[in-house]
């Protein structure tokens, strides 16, 4: 049985307005092409849906049961096109961002404000999480995209960058470095280190190696939280390096950064999504406004 919804919409304004010169009228058909859209339903469905004279058309038994089954499935079409509609046009919408805790914290606050300003109906959820699970959480299908340093990777996804982030170094204050504007990573190395969990401290020796061989990191502590690092930095239990983005915390903490020369680090920040991955109308929206918020800084 092949039954169309022009069919349907047909049968429904018939019944409505019991008149098929009327229906043929507001659906700006000829009446022989509304009657044959009719005559074929009532073929599909094997039983006469109108009872027909010269001077009314009414609806037959069979017509009044299959009537509310009819609106029922046009009512179920038009509110999939209108919430469609909706998404498109950015009326509603949810959009799942899986982020580090410092980028969660420094960066997409303002921005989803911002965003959310523009699309009140679109809801973003924060994924924040460490920097090894972020990428994930991506993977996994749990969010649309992914916020994170750039880092290698086996899974099967694309990487569009954001902007680049320097190191800075931190230390407490009455530190021999506390006064300084700059220091060179030969000096920063002399002092007991504390690091960020091994992906962070591989990263940071690759670039310090590629620029000296000599300038070995060997950190005295590592740890996995950004408030973990403070909270000993400002205990005296050594210093650190942490991106500028965390200038913020740094300063709440009571610490002091200080620019490191010889040479200069860079961690760059990227987004990721998944290889193939179709993004929602409110994701690609909320991606296309990060990509732009973030352009001046890329091209610093």
């Amino acid at each position: 049985m092949n039954v169309t919804l022009r069919q349907l919409r047909a049968f429904h304004l018939v019944a409505q307005s019991g008149s098929f010169t009327d229906a043929a009228k507001r659906l700006h058909l000829t009446q022989a092409a509304l009657s044959s859209l009719v005559k074929e339903l009532e073929s599909a469905l094997g039983t006469r849906l109108f009872d027909r004279s010269t001077r009314s058309t009414k609806l037959s038994p069979a017509g009044l049961d299959f009537l509310p089954l009819a609106v029922k499935v046009l009512e179920d079409l038009d509110f999939a096109l209108e919430s469609s509609r909706q998404l498109l046009e950015l009326k509603r919408g949810n959009v799942r961002v899986a982020c580090t805790p410092l980028y969660a914290s420094y960066l997409l606050p303002h921005a989803i404000f911002q965003f959310q300003a523009q699309n009140p109906g679109v809801q973003v959820r924060l994924l924040d999480s460490l920097n090894e699970e972020v990428l994930l959480r991506l993977a996994s299908g749990e969010a649309d995209f992914a916020i994170s340093p750039q880092r290698s990777s086996d899974l099967d996804l694309v990487e569009e960058p954001l902007f680049n982030d320097r190191f800075l170094v931190v230390c407490p204050s009455h530190h021999p470095l506390d006064k300084r504007r700059t220091t060179t990573w030969s000096e920063v190395l002399t002092f007991p280190f504390i690091a960020m969990t091994k992906g962070y401290m591989s990263r940071l020796q690759v670039d310090l190696a590629s620029h000296s061989p000599a300038l070995s990191l060997q950190p005295a502590y590592e740890v996995s939280f950004l408030t973990t690092v403070l909270a000993m930095v400002k205990e005296g239990l050594g210093i650190t390096a942490l991106p500028a983005g965390a200038l913020t915390m740094i300063k709440q903490a009571g610490l002091r950064s200080i620019q490191v020369e010889s040479p200069v680090v860079y961690r760059q920040v990227s987004l990721f999504t998944r290889t193939g991955q179709t993004l929602a109308p409110a994701a690609a929206e909320l991606k296309k406004f990060l990509l732009d918020a973030t352009g001046t800084m890329r091209h610093k």
